[in-house]
């Protein structure tokens, strides 16, 4: 499965020359990734309810910028899960400009329950076989 997610650069997203701050990629990867979960039909906030996880922590992530987005450029979006394994899984990302390709990320994710003993803390589970379904694994 595959989403498609579009933001527009706005002048605070950018420095005083009008270039992409470059940490907003990853403001729009995280914000990628719960648009990915909603198509799926897995809205974040119903992921305790439903299976015990309160959310999907993020581990790592990384980005390449491959050409410079600008102000009032609009910005596509295209990302799925890459990569699963037993307890992560793995969002990448692609951030177009019309064809020209501006930049590609992941973000390492894992599934989790709430910890038995402490209901503050979480505690790593493994992805239940409908979430991969929904997500195309």
């Amino acid at each position: 499965m595959r989403n498609i997610h579009n933001v527009q650069v706005l002048w605070p997203d950018c420095d005083p020359a009008g270039i992409l701050f470059n940490v907003n990629y990853y403001r729009w990867m995280d914000d990628a990734a719960f648009y990915l979960f909603e198509k799926a039909g897995l809205p974040w906030d119903e992921l305790k309810e439903k299976y015990g996880a309160p959310g999907v922590p993020l581990v790592s992530s990384h980005a390449n910028f491959r050409s410079p987005a600008k102000f009032r450029d609009k910005l596509t979006i295209e990302s799925h899960v890459s990569e699963w394994g037993a307890g992560s899984f793995k969002v990448s990302h692609v951030f177009r400009i019309g064809e020209r390709l501006a930049a590609e990320g992941w973000e390492k994710r894992i599934w989790c329950s709430a910890d038995p003993d402490d209901p503050a803390k979480i505690t790593p589970a493994l992805i239940p076989d409908e979430v991969r379904k929904a997500l195309g694994g």
